[in-house]
């Protein structure tokens, strides 16, 4: 090689994009669906309702905990470096999350009929800055893991870190606090804890082979054994989560392989962001579209009352990244990304995608989160 030439471009795996693609999605359809769909249901087609819901419901133990287990095994190289690379990471999570819940506190202030948790008045916008109460709590959440991460990364010992973050994730149901999520605040640093600290777990997890169809039942079955004991929730979620989220990775790895399915998928999960902060104000616009399901009891209507949410999730995501696309464009990169901020971090040459799992995890952009 000439030593003039620049060398390769770290590669970047495909199947924790194709992941992040894959939870994204699943959070747009919980949104579509237990937000805007339910009441939309005529009363006669009250199963297919309870079917959608049901099934976000399930998939609960596996949505947001495997987005946080590949956003810390994105993470995992930059909670090692020192605090001005952290620095940098956490100020432009903080920036993204300020900017947009002053954003979305006008939206929905004007709009209404949504249910979300809205941030309503003066004092509870500055309670938001501190403990995030909103849909956004996911970009606060990252911005807090990352600090907590890197400052427990050598004490009191990675081990003993993540133990008192499963305790705390088990325990978090018993905290009283109204807000469900800053309640999920508190639950899922455990996941974020083992993708940054345990990648090369997370790597031999996706290199083991697993069979879906075995997790997928033993998940159902214990499911099905939990129901009787009906433990509190927390407890629920985590033992959930310990099947659910190896067949999240299983998963995300065997769509990785189907070339026409990963790419879109690895695309989409390499620009979570812009549809992360912007979906809900979609679905409030989708809300006032004046859409009754089910009248009529045709074939048809039938038919649109059962992939509606799946309809309506497609047409969610795209809307999100036109007008990503669009505002980018039109000089609105602001909104989603920190000005000027190529200064609080070393430039780095972007990682080239790979199909091969045993490569390196490598730094995700802000953009996808």
């Amino acid at each position: 090689m000439n030593p003039s030439t620049p060398p390769p471009a770290p590669l970047r795996l495909l199947w924790p994009d194709v992941a992040k693609g894959v939870c994204i999605l699943l959070v747009v359809l919980h949104h579509v669906t237990t937000k805007h769909y339910a009441p939309l249901v005529a009363d006669d087609l009250g199963p297919v309702e309870d079917l959608w819901v049901g099934l976000s419901s399930a998939l609960k133990p596996v949505r947001m905990p495997l987005f946080f287990l590949v956003s810390g095994f994105f993470a995992a190289g930059v909670v090692r470096r020192d605090w001005t690379d952290v620095r940098a990471r956490v100020v432009r999570l903080a920036y993204v999350y300020v900017v947009w819940l002053v954003l979305l506190w006008g939206v929905f202030t004007l709009e209404v009929t949504l249910p979300a948790n809205r941030t309503q008045g003066w004092l509870e916008l500055l309670l938001d800055v501190l403990y995030a109460s909103t849909g956004l709590w996911f970009l606060y959440a990252l911005a807090l893991y990352t600090v907590l991460a890197t400052a427990l990364r050598r004490r009191p010992g990675l081990v003993v870190a993540v133990a008192v973050a499963a305790t705390v994730s088990l325990l978090s149901s018993f905290v009283p606090l109204e807000e469900t999520n800053r309640v999920s605040v508190l639950f899922h640093f455990t996941f974020f804890a083992l993708g940054a600290y345990a990648p090369h777990l997370v790597r031999r997890v996706a290199e083991a082979g697993l069979s879906l169809r075995a997790l997928v039942a033993a998940y159902a079955c214990l499911s099905l054994l939990l129901v009787p004991l009906d433990p509190p929730r927390s407890i629920e979620l985590v033992l959930l989560s310990v099947v659910g989220v190896p067949a999240g990775i299983t998963a995300a790895v065997q769509l990785s392989r189907v070339a026409r399915v990963a790419e879109p998928l690895a695309w989409l999960g390499r620009r979570t962001l812009p549809v992360y902060v912007l979906h809900m104000v979609v679905i409030a616009v989708v809300q006032h579209s004046g859409v009754v399901l089910g009248e009529g009891r045709t074939a048809a209507s039938f038919a649109l009352t059962v992939g509606y949410p799946v309809l309506v999730t497609a047409l969610v995501v795209t809307v999100c990244l036109v007008t990503h696309t669009l505002a980018v464009r039109h000089g609105l990169g602001f909104l989603f990304a920190l000005p000027a901020a190529a200064p609080l971090l070393p430039e780095r040459r972007p990682e080239r995608p790979s199909r091969t799992l045993s490569t390196a995890p490598a730094r995700g952009s802000l953009t996808g989160l």
